[in-house]
């Protein structure tokens, strides 16, 4: 084991406690752990620098990790707050002449869809689709098939419907 790091794991050994009670009265309860770990990841790293006493050294990140905790909780909750007053997004986003391919697609599989969008609206050949998947081209091929001829059926059952199907729904078969 080298020197720096047997040095290291004893400053870690004598000082954790009083990092823990330092974050401990600095973050929720809930991010102590993370405080502390993050503070001691820092250390680390930047263990060269250390000059003089170990403790205050480390209670200076552990408190500059702290506030980024705090600031970083803040932006989370203010993101909370903003997106629970905002209306979701369609998940497939269509202009609004085209109803029946939104609806048809959401009986597919999450595969098939990807599989159709990847080629349709992304305009990506099936060699690089099928790389986007994990797949091979060939068994990429197999599957823009079988979805083509999913969302077929299901492009007939919602013309069935009262919904009128576009030109560009009848494309993607």
């Amino acid at each position: 084991m080298s020197d720096s790091r047997a040095q290291f794991e004893q400053l870690y050994q004598d000082c954790y406690e009083a990092v823990l009670r330092y974050a401990a009265r600095r973050v929720a309860p809930e991010a102590v752990q993370d405080v502390v770990s993050e503070t001691f990841l820092a250390a680390w790293r930047r263990y060269g620098d250390l000059r003089g006493e170990p403790l205050p050294w480390l209670l200076g990140i552990a408190r500059r990790t702290a506030a980024n905790h705090r600031r970083s909780g803040s932006r989370r909750a203010a993101l909370r707050t903003r997106l629970s007053s905002e209306q979701a997004p369609p998940a497939y986003p269509l202009d609004d002449r085209d109803p029946g391919v939104g609806a048809a697609l959401a009986t597919l599989s999450e595969r098939d869809r990807e599989a159709l969008m990847l080629v349709a609206w992304d305009g990506l050949e099936h060699r690089v689709a099928a790389t986007v998947m994990g797949c091979s081209p060939g068994a990429f091929t197999v599957r823009v098939h079988r979805a083509r001829r999913r969302l077929e059926q299901a492009l007939e059952g919602v013309q069935s419907s009262p919904i009128e199907v576009s030109q560009e729904a009848r494309s993607l078969r």
